[in-house]
């Protein structure tokens, strides 16, 4: 049944769950708590943590919301619609199973779903069968510009796609995470893989995750490069050459620019990419695109733009790239 307003909690308040101070205005809300509190159906009811200090933090951005020290106690004393997952990664799947348990209706769960692929499949399964939608938060997918582009792509606005370049920051399982999964939303399944570990752009901390760079193989017969930088570049940009024209995202994919193909100004015979450019986008936050998808599926039982199933086939990805890079760039076919 439709409701006029959806009461909504967050497990985790760390950096994406509430911080919301960590973020500039420019690219506000920037967290769970922020999304929810700024959606005119949603009512941010409940924070849980188990950190006093992140809940007292809390409290300061978010007054209206009870506070609580145990998420259990959360789920039963509010019995949230919606639940966002925002612990670290080993905590993803016993928060989701509490959630459902409580009989959340929507479950956000961030990136990477799990640590394994089993785990994540258990996700799955559980929110399946307590009939709670499940979302990873891939962020980029929820963007109404980046699907517009994604549309523009496969309707031929550039040509055939020929090669795709893309860049990501401090770790596979963490932000690489996002640029894997945005190249399987425009490009389609992946056919095969190798990656090498790049020692050179790994930050020291990141002790449990590595850099890679790789080459992906799609079944449509496109090859997109992945190449990591040092973690101080904060940079996620991915580059779509096809055989007409051009679509760079650029600005951690914020702004758009589009550059067809014209005869090459000093070359007779070739063609370069025209100086002229459309660009679209601005520095802004994906995370009220999550929001509102989630209140769209709950009102109509729509399909969520980033699902469980989106996370895993991510998950497979990642554990392939890892097992190509430690065996020094094997080729590893995907099922």
């Amino acid at each position: 049944m439709k409701k006029t307003k959806y009461k909504a909690a967050v497990i985790g308040l760390g950096r994406i769950g509430a911080q919301e101070e960590l973020y500039r205005k420019e690219v506000q809300p920037g967290t769970h708590a922020g999304a929810f509190s700024g959606n005119s159906r949603i009512i941010l009811a409940g924070l849980a943590d188990l950190d006093p200090k992140k809940l007292a933090a809390a409290k300061k951005l978010f007054p209206k919301a009870l506070l609580f020290s145990s998420a259990e106690k959360m789920l039963k004393e509010v019995k949230p619609d919606i639940v966002s997952v925002a612990v670290p990664v080993e905590g993803h799947l016993p928060m989701v199973e509490l959630a459902s348990q409580y009989g959340a209706r929507a479950i956000i769960c961030e990136k990477p779903i799990t640590p394994t692929i089993g785990q994540a499949k258990q996700m799955i399964g559980v929110c399946k069968k307590s009939n709670s939608l499940l979302f990873v938060n891939h962020t980029r997918r929820f963007d109404t510009l980046l699907n517009k582009v994604r549309d523009e792509i496969q309707a031929g606005k550039i040509g055939k796609l020929v090669q795709t370049t893309g860049y990501y920051y401090n770790g596979l399982f963490n932000n690489g995470t996002h640029l894997v999964d945005l190249l399987r939303f425009f490009l389609g399944d992946i056919d095969w893989l190798w990656a090498k570990e790049n020692k050179e752009t790994r930050k020291a901390e990141l002790i449990n995750d590595l850099n890679v760079d790789a080459v992906l193989h799609f079944k449509s017969g496109v090859r997109a490069v992945l190449q990591s930088l040092p973690a101080n570049y904060v940079l996620m940009e991915v580059y779509f050459y096809g055989q007409k024209g051009a679509f760079f995202l650029r600005d951690s994919c914020y702004k758009v620019e589009y550059r067809k193909l014209a005869p090459h100004k000093y070359y007779k015979g070739y063609e370069q990419l025209s100086p002229a450019k459309q660009s679209k986008g601005e520095i802004r936050s994906f995370m009220p695109s999550m929001a509102e998808n989630v209140v769209r599926c709950l009102d109509s039982k729509a399909k969520p733009a980033s699902s469980g199933q989106d996370g895993l086939a991510v998950l497979k990805v990642l554990d392939c790239l890892k097992q190509s890079a430690r065996q020094g760039g094997k080729i590893i076919k995907l099922n």
